[in-house]
């Protein structure tokens, strides 16, 4: 049976590629973007990152999600959402490039991005050389086992971070109560995610 950490990434995975309720999977949101924009990839790119800064800044994308816990049920209480936006935010970038959200290796990716720093250090701890090859060429190389290893390292940090987290978002889970807390501290940690997606995938 799977842990904690795998189920978180296979969570956020699965929810941000194909969506929920009110919330728009990636390929949509991608696709949206990519109209708008008169087929203009990275013009759309942008678009895309925009609208999900401004999501992250905002409470109503918590309250919209009719209680961030739900969509992420194995996550602890803390989580809000914002690790959710960031994965669409890959997720949608890398389908705008035109990579197959099916293949494991550009979930990895995405979520190395998701973690910004902190997941490209893992990844160099799993062994690649992001020196002297890109991410995407890197996880490739590596041998399937290995990469769910690092996937599994990833859920273990993800999940470290709700816990720290938690005693400020806890109170973003309720909808009478959710107001502009951490707007700032969101933002930028969505403009950091789409920094490294921008830059890896």
């Amino acid at each position: 049976m799977a842990g904690l950490p795998d189920t978180l990434v296979d969570e956020l995975w699965r929810r941000a590629v194909g969506g929920i309720g009110p919330f728009a999977g990636a390929a949509s949101v991608a696709s949206d973007a990519l109209a708008a924009m008169d087929d203009e990839v990275e013009a759309a790119v942008r678009r895309v990152v925009g609208s999900h800064v401004r999501l992250a800044a905002s409470s109503g994308l918590l309250t919209s999600l009719g209680g961030a816990a739900t969509l992420v049920v194995t996550a602890p209480a803390g989580t809000t959402g914002l690790y959710l936006l960031g994965t669409r935010l890959s997720a949608a970038v890398a389908h705008l490039r035109g990579r197959d959200l099916a293949d494991p290796v550009i979930r990895t990716a995405s979520l190395v991005c998701v973690l910004g720093g902190d997941g490209v250090e893992l990844a160099e701890r799993t062994g690649l050389d992001l020196v002297n090859a890109s991410l995407l060429h890197g996880l490739r190389r590596l041998p399937p086992e290995v990469r769910e290893q690092l996937d599994t390292r990833i859920g273990y940090r993800l999940t470290s971070r709700f816990t720290r987290r938690g005693a400020l978002n806890v109170t973003k889970l309720i909808p009478v109560v959710a107001g502009p807390i951490g707007a700032g501290a969101d933002a930028m940690a969505m403009r950091t995610v789409a920094t490294f997606a921008q830059a890896h995938l």
